[in-house]
């Protein structure tokens, strides 16, 4: 029995101690995956390429193999004379052509304008792409970060919570000694009280944070009856059966992201899209101007041609051909075309001097709040560690009897709140780091 005991003891150990660790990168892998605009950018923008490359390729000579096949009823005859033979058939019930054919178009720039909107459309749809790939990565990347503060929450206060119990039971024992009152007893249970509360809190906001990373990111997350716990405070008697998650250190991260602050504001791919579709509409204004010009369409072919006329054998035919076409009137048609393309160009140049301000006002404003976050921080350091050390001496003193237990409480929730405040911080710097990333 005993043996029996002590192996269920050990697989509940074991099963308690699995921890769900994931990593920043790995978020940013699976929100690429799973998020449906950057995937459907990305497939527009090889599209657009393909169609570039397509619109490059009328510029060049075609080659084709071209046939017909002809069945007729009826055969025309020519009347001559008997001496001569008769009437003779000018040609075959049946006839047929089949060769190769090449065609190249001369015009005043239409193709070659045709080809430039392809590729300034291409680049625009893949700038287009990289902003949605930045959006999911920073979607990810603040998911993460918020998991990671959640985390930290549960940690601290889970510390908290130890060191509540710890106090709450010297507290009771100097109750029952008659060494303290009544009221401290009941003080020191309220304050465990609220420590659990805090914590039931925190790991439902850390619940929260689990599933908004899955929807960012499409990472599977351990699902529970208990709510998740930071997997630093394993082994504790609220851990059992709770999904133990893992993040990556806050250092870590911040050298990684850090060179984000430096070097300035850059074009962000939105501004580049819009810059790209005015130059795309720009030169399709160019090819509606190039379109009142003369085309002309050169054309060579060899065939096998069958009846050679009244003369029912097959023979080869050699053919050249040089057509030209250049429209007189047409209602204004090309004009309003051209003039409707330059006023697209200019609203997307509107577009894009506006979302180019929008992007340095928020690049700048979130460099302010970062360096403001930065001399935050040097504040909540100091007082973090001020505030641990009045919480020991605090209660250090009430155990000497020269404090209450209110200056005890007073002392661990102002340690718990500057713990916090700095663990919030670290947050809020990785935040505006990823922002500040985005608009590079």
């Amino acid at each position: 029995m005993k043996i029996l005991v002590c192996l269920l003891m050990a697989l509940s150990a074991g099963a308690q101690a699995a921890e769900f660790a994931v990593s920043l990168a790995e978020a940013e892998r699976g929100a690429l995956e799973v998020s449906g605009d950057y995937r459907s950018a990305g497939f527009s923008a090889r599209a657009a390429e393909a169609a570039a490359d397509a619109a490059g390729s009328a510029l060049y000579p075609r080659l084709a193999l071209e046939g017909n096949l002809r069945y007729a009823a009826e055969v025309a005859e020519i009347s001559m004379p008997a001496a001569l033979g008769g009437g003779r058939p000018l040609g075959d019930n049946w006839t047929y052509t089949i060769g190769p054919s090449a065609y190249w178009t001369l015009d005043g720039g239409v193709l070659r304008h045709a080809r430039e909107a392809a590729r300034r459309n291409a680049a625009s749809r893949s700038a287009s792409a990289e902003a949605a790939r930045r959006g999911a990565l920073l979607r990810a990347r603040t998911a993460y970060f918020r998991l990671q503060l959640a985390l930290e929450k549960v940690y601290l206060i889970g510390e908290s919570l130890a060191l509540s119990e710890s106090q709450l039971k010297d507290t009771e024992l100097a109750v029952k000694a008659g060494t303290r009152s009544r009221l401290d007893g009941i003080r020191a249970r309220q304050e465990t009280l609220d420590r659990r509360r805090e914590m039931i809190r925190a790991r439902s906001e850390l619940a929260g944070a689990l599933s908004a990373l899955s929807l960012a990111s499409g990472i599977e997350v351990p699902r529970s009856g208990e709510p998740p716990l930071d997997a630093r405070l394993s082994g504790r008697d609220y851990a059992a059966g709770a999904p133990l998650v893992k993040a990556e250190k806050y250092d870590d991260l911040l050298a990684r992201l850090m060179p984000a602050s430096e070097g300035g504001p850059g074009l962000p791919p939105g501004v580049k899209a819009l810059e790209e579709a005015s130059a795309a509409a720009l030169a399709s204004a160019r090819l509606y101007k190039a379109e009142k010009l003369p085309r002309l369409v050169f054309s060579a072919r060899t065939s096998l041609d069958y009846p050679n006329g009244p003369n029912l054998y097959s023979f080869i035919q050699g053919t050249a051909g040089l057509s030209l076409n250049m429209p007189l009137f047409e209602s204004g048609r090309l004009d309003d075309r051209e003039r409707e393309s330059r006023l697209a160009a200019e609203a997307s140049l509107a577009l894009r001097d506006e979302a180019a301000r929008s992007a340095s006002r928020d690049y700048y404003l979130a460099l302010d709040e970062y360096r403001a976050l930065l001399d935050e921080q040097a504040v909540n350091i100091e007082a973090a560690e001020e505030a641990g050390e009045a919480a020991a001496l605090a209660y250090a003193a009430y155990k000497s009897g020269g404090a209450t237990w209110l200056e005890v409480e007073s002392a661990n929730l102002r340690a718990l709140r500057a713990r916090t405040d700095l663990a919030s911080v670290n947050a809020g710097v990785l935040i505006k780091l990823a922002v500040l990333d985005s608009l590079k």
